[in-house]
């Protein structure tokens, strides 16, 4: 397999130092040659790319991506009718991004969502061959099932962990921090995310994290009004700790 890299030139420079690349290059005119492109942009820049694209692809290469959805970047897709996309997400994603935060084991067993949208077969085929090759487990779905999924599973605790780290910042400061204990530290551990990349998840699955807030925003304060009261704070608890025995049941942990 060869691999082709395209971005800017500092970051070519340290991938072409590692060897994680055989060619690299900081415009489109090097992904000629290729059979697979992959498009690890954030959402909208994956967006405008297709709109270039066709002029340098042949033809049969296939084009996916990593982002995190995929309703807007599927529509844009289809209206490129020269263009063999299918939507891809691993959902194996790290507080921290960039070549400097890869490792081998990234997606070992880790889901990754394919939303062909119809696809010949034989291009979901070979997709599935390249998710199963990085050691990641291939899921099928549609661009609205994935974003719907995806903004409860994903989005919304990115969203929460940082307005909780927002208003604990606030609230305690760089003192009350140092007394802070490893339990902030797991409840916050996305709050470091660049905020540029979840600007466009945001914009481009907006109806979803709306309805999701709406639905965080009301437990909260259904929280808030029910301090004091034992049992309405226990149904939350209870609650709470079951689906968080069926997360690590389903993550086979």
């Amino acid at each position: 397999m060869r691999v082709i890299a395209i971005d800017r030139a500092p970051v070519l420079d340290s991938v072409m130092r590692a060897g994680a690349a055989d060619v690299g290059g900081d415009t489109l005119d090097v992904a000629r040659d290729a059979d697979l492109v992959v498009l690890a942009a954030p959402v909208m820049e994956n967006i405008a790319l297709l709109g270039q694209l066709p002029g340098y692809l042949e033809p049969g290469a296939i084009v996916t991506d990593v982002g995190s959805t995929k309703r807007a970047v599927v529509a844009a897709a289809n209206a490129i009718p020269s263009l063999t996309f299918v939507g891809g997400h691993p959902m194996s994603g790290a507080a921290a991004g960039g070549f400097g935060a890869a490792r081998p084991d990234l997606f070992d067993g880790r889901p990754w969502i394919l939303t062909p949208d119809a696809r010949p077969a034989a291009t979901v085929d070979r997709l599935d061959a390249f998710v199963t090759g990085l050691g990641a487990v291939p899921h099928i779905m549609t661009a609205d099932l994935h974003d719907r999924l995806v903004g409860a599973i994903s989005h919304l605790p990115q969203l929460t962990a940082s307005a909780l780290m927002h208003v604990v910042g606030t609230l305690a400061g760089d003192a009350g921090l140092e007394l802070a204990g490893p339990g902030l530290m797991d409840a916050t551990r996305l709050a470091g995310s660049p905020a540029e990349i979840w600007r466009d998840i945001a914009a481009s699955n907006e109806d979803v994290l709306r309805e999701a807030l709406g639905v965080m925003i009301r437990t909260m304060t259904a929280m808030r009004d029910a301090l004091g009261d034992d049992d309405a704070l226990d149904s939350v608890f209870t609650s709470a700790a079951r689906w968080r025995e069926a997360l690590v049941r389903a993550r086979g942990e």
